[in-house]
């Protein structure tokens, strides 16, 4: 839109001074030519027709006045893209018509003058509004960067959080354990062996009583702290731990995409039917790569195992292994589909949050 406004002020001048010269038809003529040769300068620029186009009408500014008045118009392009025979032949142009033009060549230079600063000026414009978007774009790029950086570093430190809590709760239930299960044990013990001394029914009676408070209190202990370890079961660990003794012989991928806040119930199934799959992968593979994906989805998650080793169309579902994995899918109503041929064995499991959420209310 500059370059527009530009040559329609450079349009204006060079008419302008093309008037005081006097108006016959050749100078409409020329006009139009100078005007068509801009045009498609501003259609098609930089094209081999644009270049010919300038190259003609300097050309021609060499044997006709009228030309060389209407130039500062058609160098205006010639200017801006730096194409210097087109300004050569001008400049011939006006070595040529020199005599003629006479005092007239002074407003005809400072057409020529404004020409080039103006172009000059479009130029830098240009140069300066594409380093503008370049930095307003690279700087979009480096925060939404920045963002993603502090995404994952803000789900890094969410993890660890996690992984400290889990391991504290593994903590509190192996001290439960350890300290107060243990004294309870023996405090039922000697309670035991003291009711079997004591022959006064009333302190028998007291003692059964305290035996039987003892007891139920031992059974929540115990309760609590096979919760709290279940509870503090991390399944990417667990995943790690898993295919550690594999690395040897395989590569191993593993893809994960889940919340580890999901199910006590769900981790153990993935971690059951993960390690039956790579105890068959260990013992009948031929393949050299396993890849595991875990994913969350808002309804369901998935689990996928599989590798490249080749094997029969039909599988012998004759072995514990496979009825496990299916009794474990069948327990949280998922679903599991087993599949092996020349591409590999292919493990692929899906688990409904819902009956998830239905198991524990």
């Amino acid at each position: 839109m500059n370059k527009l406004w530009d040559k329609f002020l450079l349009g204006l001048s060079c008419c302008a001074f093309m008037l005081a010269e006097g108006t016959d038809p050749s100078n409409i003529t020329t006009l139009l030519l100078a005007v068509i040769c801009s045009a498609i300068f501003q259609i098609k620029p930089s094209s081999a027709v644009a270049y010919l186009s300038v190259i003609a009408y300097s050309s021609l500014c060499i044997f006709s006045k009228e030309a060389l008045i209407l130039a500062p118009l058609v160098l205006y392009d010639a200017f801006c893209t730096k194409f210097y025979p087109a300004m050569v032949l001008t400049f011939i142009g006006v070595l040529a018509n020199i005599f003629t033009l006479g005092k007239d060549i002074f407003p005809l230079v400072a057409l020529f003058l404004v020409s080039f600063t103006i172009s000059s000026r479009s130029v830098l414009n240009e140069k300066l509004t594409k380093m503008l978007i370049n930095t307003r774009d690279n700087s979009k790029e480096l925060t939404t960067q920045l963002v993603e950086k502090n995404k994952a570093m803000q789900r890094n430190q969410d993890y660890e959080i996690y992984l400290a809590t889990l391991k504290e709760r593994n903590r509190i239930a192996r001290e439960i354990h350890d300290n107060v299960g243990h004294m309870l044990t023996r405090s039922i013990l000697q309670l035991g062996a003291l009711s079997v001394i004591n022959k006064d029914e009333t302190v028998g009676e007291a003692i059964n009583d305290l035996s039987g408070t003892l007891n139920t209190a031992m059974t929540s202990i115990r309760s609590s702290v096979h919760d709290l370890h279940d509870d503090s079961i991390a399944l990417k660990p667990a995943v790690e731990d898993c295919i550690r003794p594999l690395k040897d012989r395989f590569a191993v991928s593993c893809d994960y995409d889940f919340s580890e806040r999901m199910s006590r119930d769900v981790k153990f199934c993935f971690i059951g039917v993960i390690k039956e799959a790579l105890s068959n992968t260990a013992k009948h593979s031929d393949g050299d790569s396993i890849k595991i994906i875990i994913r969350e989805h808002p309804a369901l998650y998935q689990l996928s195992i599989a590798d490249n080793g080749s094997c029969p169309e039909k599988i012998d579902e004759s072995g514990m292994g496979l009825a496990n994995m299916r009794e474990r899918a069948a327990s949280l109503n998922g679903n599991i589909n087993i599949t092996s041929g020349s591409k590999g064995f292919h493990i692929f499991l899906s688990v409904p949050k819902q009956n998830l959420t239905e198991r524990r209310s």
